[in-house]
């Protein structure tokens, strides 16, 4: 009895102190920017944000942002925009002035700018930093009223990293007959969707970065340049077909014929891929083909890449089916299979 008293004493005890940790120190989610009202830090009044410079206790890069004491960590939100070395953060903080007077600390000098926009006249604020190059970063609310950002180089951190693109098509309004949704909808929501497979997925821990996750137009050479800062293993761009005939139906997926590597070909993991997302979603897979200049990302990558056009936006019978959210999810869970199955071939 004795021992099970004292065991019970030390058992509180622990989870007591591991409650308290964690009261501590809570993850910031981190939504996309597609939620944000963006556009509002081009038009906003904005003025430079005060930054004091404090020494390194960890050898950490970081940033210490100050917050009213109202804010939640519902009221922040984070978007990393990696093509521009840019982090905004949007912060609801309904007290107007607030980052007038209180001063953003940094203990490292990657910060070229920062800028605070004003989103509304109630307080709320887009927190726009330019950084000196490509960083990842992890983002905590502590219980100081602070939002502590630490960054850091991608392959510091992770061990697998996948670039995804979603095609962004402005010249064609891809509308699915009925239903308003495009296809710059369809991509990105996808790619939502396996952002959100892989954060859930703790046991192969990989690393998604994004190209772009709202209708942002970004040059292929950006693209190219990301996939060499980002130290990405594979690269992935999201699509849809279109065509004159409602009766084309059906995935396609298009390689790199340009570069052969040898771990794993990009005939080889279009094929994966194509194979594994129409297994996942039913629907036909209608073969791989080498992509041409109009992908240049695809054709100029130098990682095992593939583009997959995950059914026609005009055919009779994917229309439906691009405008289903079950559909999209068993597409990104088909994908993220295959890029488990290439990490796979490539070990």
């Amino acid at each position: 009895m004795r021992k099970v008293a004292v065991f019970a004493a030390v058992f509180g005890v622990l989870s007591i102190a591991l409650m308290l940790r964690r009261s501590a120190t809570k993850h910031i989610l981190i939504t996309d920017a597609a939620e944000m009202p963006v556009s509002s830090i081009e038009s906003g009044d904005s003025f430079d944000l005060l930054v004091q410079k404090e020494d390194s206790k960890d050898g950490k890069m970081k940033l210490i942002i100050p917050l009213a004491k109202s804010v939640s960590s519902e009221d922040i939100k984070l978007e990393d925009r990696y093509s521009d070395h840019e982090l905004l953060i949007y912060i609801d903080s309904r007290e107007e002035g607030f980052y007038g007077d209180n001063a953003i600390l940094s203990n490292s000098d990657i910060l070229e700018s920062a800028v605070c926009y004003a989103e509304n006249d109630a307080g709320s604020v887009c927190l726009d930093f330019k950084l000196d190059g490509f960083y990842a970063n992890e983002s905590a609310l502590t219980d100081h009223s602070t939002v502590e950002v630490e960054f850091f180089r991608p392959k510091d951190r992770y061990d697998k990293i996948v670039l995804i693109d979603p095609e962004i098509d402005k010249t064609f309004g891809g509308i699915l007959p009925g239903s308003g949704v495009s296809e710059n909808d369809v991509t990105l929501d996808v790619a939502q969707r396996l952002r959100s497979i892989a954060e859930k997925d703790v046991e192969n821990k990989i690393k998604f970065f994004f190209t772009h996750m709202t209708d942002a137009d970004i040059s292929d050479e950006s693209k190219e340049l990301l996939v060499k800062e980002s130290c990405a293993d594979m690269a992935v761009k999201l699509a849809a077909s279109k065509s004159s005939d409602r009766d084309n139906n059906g995935i396609e997926t298009y390689y790199n014929g340009t570069f052969f590597i040898r771990d794993l070909s990009n005939v080889r993991f279009a094929d994966i891929v194509e194979r594994s997302c129409s297994d996942n979603t039913g629907n036909t897979a209608l073969g791989i083909y080498e992509c041409d200049e109009s992908d240049a990302f695809i054709q100029n990558s130098v990682v095992p890449s593939a583009k997959i056009s995950l059914g026609y936006l005009t055919g009779n019978k994917d229309a439906d089916k691009l405008a289903s959210g079950s559909y999209r999810q068993k597409a990104a869970e088909g994908i993220y299979q295959a890029i488990l199955d290439g990490y796979k071939e490539m070990e």
